[in-house]
């Protein structure tokens, strides 16, 4: 079974350093002369995300257990729902490890790149 984004976290990425790619679905060859090929190599690709959550003490607790327990990591992959609009379900997984910043007053900025997976 996938694990969920746990509901005490925030549902959303903040706007505040949001960044998506498209797909990269496409392969190059290059040619003695001339251009290079270019042709469509998959129908569906991996969505590069990354974004930040703020924090409260205890979701970072609820998050660092949940990316170290029950992610094993960062290595399982996990269900949320797809940013940026966040209204339809999704599979997704880390592609490093979260940093995160004191904000202050036991508030925290955590920094974290995904990848939406098809």
């Amino acid at each position: 079974m996938i694990p969920s984004w746990p509901t005490s976290l925030p549902q959303t990425l903040s706007v505040i350093n949001y960044n998506q790619s498209f797909p990269d679905v496409i392969i190059k060859s290059d040619m003695d002369t001339g251009p290079a090929k270019v042709r469509r190599r998959f129908t569906a690709g991996i969505t590069p995300v990354s974004g930040v959550q703020i924090y409260t003490s205890a979701q970072l607790v609820t998050f660092q257990e949940f990316f170290e327990d029950t992610l094993l990591g960062g290595s399982l992959r996990f269900s949320w729902t797809k940013p940026p609009a966040h209204t339809e379900a999704c599979e997704m997984r880390f592609t490093s490890i979260p940093t995160f910043t004191i904000l202050g007053n036991e508030t925290y900025q955590i920094e974290m790149a995904l990848e939406i997976l098809p």
